[in-house]
């Protein structure tokens, strides 16, 4: 026991020293456990505040969203479309058809099938039904894929009108197929991303009705006395309406494309059109009492009945442009848009109107002025079509049939069919219709043209002008009112043409144009050189040199897409994109003929489309990018003096100087420095 307290009085600082040790980890245990629950609870606090935050947000994005749905949807406001369901802007719906897509049309598209019917009966009976679907099936993934939807958008289009087909819509009882219905959700749902507005048009109806080949069915046409048939596409639309109820993305239900009916139907129409029209009407407003309703009239407006007659309500009227008599007139064509203009005043009706299908076929004049009285009178339009086979101007993508061929649905195996069909898609088988594509695209959102790269290179208003003539050739600063009194007075160049009639050179036939102001004209990203002409001599082009800066020149003749017409200012062009010279500079433009004669030529500038306006440059910014300036080369006659061009010296002189002058003072402050060390050098020696 003695050992033992002598051991602990020994030792006793030592336990001192270990009590105070257990102590102060008693107390952190103790503490970490109070922070340990702390932060459990403030983090449960955090948790409960973001869970209530990220409901918020969700709950703000579901009223967004129904504020944006809310927003887009249309509705008919007297003679226009307005969003916010009738109560917002004006919307004027531009766009085309998807024609070919959901329903083949021999004419247009890589089949030669009379009709769809007969295309799903062949198809049927030679592989089978599923075979023959899954071969149709191929057909419709390639004529229609998400890029589209894309191109559709950068051409400024803001609506889609989709012809459909009962054929691969209904199934044997009746019902929608979800197949089917599936594709058309597919395709709403892409235009909505893109703030594309869908026209759904019941192109093909149980029945027919009009017997057509782009209805479907051209064996006849019994839908407007086969009950029937009238049921079932009553019952389509009823179901359609109802799975489409409230969707803002649908512009609204086409009922019946081209209603014509059977040969005894159409003379006078109307008769047992019209009345199952409102039966139409009114089975589809039982279900969706928003989305606008459209009727398709044959042909003119004043064959449509006054809506109150029938009790139609937020309904819009749609016709059909094609004017066959002189395709390639371009004073015809323009008479009869003048013509539907005032059919459509005559009739009165105070409702919406769509242009829902038409060309102008290969002039763009023709196309120009369609769409801008389309455009005046706030007429919704969609164009025939967004993509053909071998039909030029019909389609804005065209494809040759070499690329895309044609289906004998009669002989082609399975294997070719579907290696034919394969090949429909717009990316890798069509191509752009340049022009026409570059003036939809203008004239589908009048704020592109302005946006457009545009330059004056001369309107004989800026400055005095130096002109030089060619052999057999004579030419003049004149007053516009030459060519007719009524016209606004300005100053234009009058070009007269001697000598016999024959291909104009270079240097001859021709009246050469400098640039107003400039030293030379940067076209750079500027495809098209357009120029106004006024000619006696009727349908002739031009023929049309380009100088560059080194004096290289590079010709070509105005396109037939836009020939003037006799005895009238017409707005034609050049395509430049083959132009081998430096666009960087151009200090001269030629402008001639083969056909003798007197011309007059007025406002050229250089564009990114046919149906860009006027440049908005002024004097002032011309001085500011005064180019720079070239040598005639190839002109064998004294060449007159250039007129001083007023202005500043452009951005590239003047740094190209300030570069020359600090290269040259430093070399001078160098050179000095060198000069009085070699002097300090020989005085030492």
């Amino acid at each position: 026991m003695k050992n033992y307290l002598e051991y602990i009085m020994k030792y006793k600082n030592c336990f001192g020293v270990l009590k105070i040790a257990i102590l102060m980890v008693v107390f952190f245990c103790i503490l970490q456990y109070s922070l340990t629950h702390f932060n459990t609870k403030i983090a449960g606090n955090e948790a409960t505040i973001k869970a209530a935050t990220l409901e918020e947000g969700r709950n703000e994005e579901m009223r967004a969203g129904e504020m944006d749905s809310y927003a887009r949807f249309l509705k008919a406001d007297g003679r226009v479309l307005r969003d916010h369901a009738g109560s917002g802007e004006i919307v004027t719906l531009r766009g085309t058809n998807v024609g070919g897509w959901q329903l083949m049309e021999a004419w247009m598209c890589p089949t030669n099938a009379p009709d769809q019917k007969t295309a799903i009966a062949v198809l049927t009976e030679r592989f089978g039904r599923e075979k023959a679907e899954e071969l149709l099936k191929v057909y419709e993934n390639a004529w229609w894929q998400e890029q589209d939807f894309d191109n559709v958008a950068e051409l400024n289009f803001n609506v889609l009108r989709l012809p459909i087909s009962y054929l691969n819509l209904l199934d044997e009882e009746g019902k929608l197929r979800e197949d089917t219905l599936a594709v058309y959700d597919w395709f709403v749902q892409e235009c909505a991303k893109r703030e594309i507005y869908v026209i759904l048009d019941l192109h093909a109806a149980p029945g027919s009705q009009n017997g057509r080949d782009h209805s479907g069915d051209s064996s006849e046409s019994v839908l407007f006395t086969d009950a029937g048939a009238q049921e079932l596409t009553i019952s389509l639309w009823v179901q359609l309406a109802g799975h489409y109820k409230g969707n803002p993305t649908i512009a609204g239900y086409d009922l019946l494309n081209e209603p014509e009916g059977n040969e005894k139907e159409r003379a006078p129409w109307g008769a047992v059109q019209l009345p199952f029209f409102n039966h139409l009407y009114q089975a589809v407003r039982a279900v969706d009492p928003d989305h606008i309703i459209l009727f398709n009239a044959i042909w003119e407006p004043t064959d449509m009945p006054d809506p109150a007659e029938y009790g139609w309500d937020n309904v819009m009227y749609e016709y059909h442009f094609y004017g066959w008599n002189g395709i390639e007139d371009v004073t015809a064509q323009r008479s009869f848009i003048d013509s539907k203009v005032e059919n459509n005043n005559r009739a009165g009706h105070k409702v919406p109107v769509l242009i829902g299908e038409f060309t102008l076929f290969d002039k763009l004049p023709s196309w120009e002025y369609a769409i801008r009285v389309f455009n005046e009178n706030g007429w919704s339009w969609t164009t025939w079509t967004y993509k053909t086979v071998d039909m030029g101007s019909w389609g804005i993508y065209n494809s040759k049939a070499i690329t895309t061929p044609k289906v004998n649905i009669y002989t082609d195996s399975a294997e070719t069919i579907e290696e034919k069909w394969s090949k429909a898609d717009t990316k890798t088988g069509f191509a752009r219709n340049t022009y026409l594509y570059d003036l939809l695209k203008v004239m589908a959102d009048e704020k592109a043209g302005a946006d457009d790269p545009r330059r004056w290179f001369q309107n004989f208003e800026f400055d005095e002008i130096a002109l030089r003539t060619g052999t057999d050739a004579a030419a003049e600063v004149v007053s516009s009112k030459e060519t007719y009194s009524s016209r606004e007075e300005s100053k234009v160049i009058k070009l007269t043409v001697t000598g016999a009639e024959r291909m104009p050179t270079k240097t001859s036939g021709n009246v050469c144009i400098p640039p107003a102001i400039r030293s030379s004209v940067d076209t750079g990203g500027m495809n098209y050189l357009i120029l106004h002409t006024y000619s006696r001599n009727g349908n002739y082009p031009l023929f049309v040199t380009l100088v560059d800066r080194t004096g290289a020149t590079w010709s070509g003749t105005t396109l037939a897409a836009a020939m003037p017409v006799a005895y009238r200012w017409e707005k034609v062009f050049l395509d430049l994109n083959g132009a081998d010279i430096d666009r960087s500079g151009i200090i001269e433009i030629r402008i001639g003929s083969g056909k003798p004669g007197t011309y007059y030529l007025d406002d050229i500038y250089f564009a990114s489309s046919y149906a860009d306006p006027f440049p908005d440059e002024t004097a002032e910014q011309m001085r500011e990018d005064i180019g720079m300036v070239g040598t005639i080369t190839d002109w064998a006659e004294d060449l007159p003096d250039t007129p001083e061009k007023s202005g500043k010296i452009n951005r590239k002189t003047l740094r190209t100087a300030a570069i020359a002058a600090g290269a040259l003072l430093v070399c001078s402050f160098a050179g000095g420095i060198l000069l009085a060390s070699l002097g300090k050098h020989r005085r030492k020696k």
